[in-house]
């Protein structure tokens, strides 16, 4: 039989063993594959995994002021009596992206349009910009719809630019817009493709 003074440095020695063992083979343990959001096609495709394939953009980028990169998303809805646009941002969490915020359906078609990601020095954080550009215009008139996603205080700032016959060509902006630099952004916008126009404090719906 061993003695004593034999069975304290053998015991010690095995649990150094098994527990060198244990650790070897959590180490071994596969890593979760992270999805390439600098590759376009990935990040579209993350979209579209959570949100359908009405998805018609998504960028990567931080819109929450966080260290996680963020995807923002646009998806369409054309039905009878459902239609517009509608933005997203997509987080992660464990280890897959989930949708945290929607803003409503909104007018506008993603059709011809400007989307963008946009930078303002005041917030540490990206905005989304969309403009439907010349889609709802024709030889008559008719409207631009612009918006600015501000999904870290989740807040959409609105322009809406008519020029109807029988109207004077104005434009309306949102009365949340609190912030200079987005409103001279929406006018100094507008000027740049339209000669003069007037900003009115009522919204105006067109029936077409």
């Amino acid at each position: 039989m061993l003695s004593n003074k034999y069975l304290l440095p053998l015991f010690l020695s095995l649990s150094l063993f098994f527990f060198s063992c244990g650790g070897k083979k959590q180490s071994n343990q596969p890593a979760v594959n992270q999805p390439d959001l600098n590759n376009p096609e990935v990040v579209l495709q993350q979209a579209k995994n959570i949100l359908g394939d009405n998805v018609k953009f998504a960028y990567n980028g931080s819109f929450d002021s966080d260290s996680i990169i963020e995807i923002s998303a646009g998806t369409e809805i054309d039905q009878q009596k459902n239609y517009g646009i509608r933005f997203s941002l997509l987080k992660q969490e464990n280890d897959q992206y989930v949708s945290t915020f929607q803003t409503p359906l909104l007018n506008g078609s993603f059709k011809g349009c400007l989307v963008k990601k946009i930078k303002f020095p005041m917030f540490n954080y990206e905005l989304v910009y969309y403009n439907s550009q010349d889609f709802y215009l024709g030889s008559g008139g008719g409207e631009v719809f612009s918006y600015i996603i501000n999904f870290k205080e989740k807040k959409i700032y609105y322009a809406h630019f008519i020029s109807v016959p029988g109207r004077p060509v104005s434009l309306y902006l949102s009365p949340n817009i609190d912030i200079p630099e987005i409103k001279n952004f929406f006018i100094g916008n507008f000027k740049r493709d339209f000669s003069a126009f007037k900003i009115i404090d009522k919204d105006v719906t067109l029936k077409y």
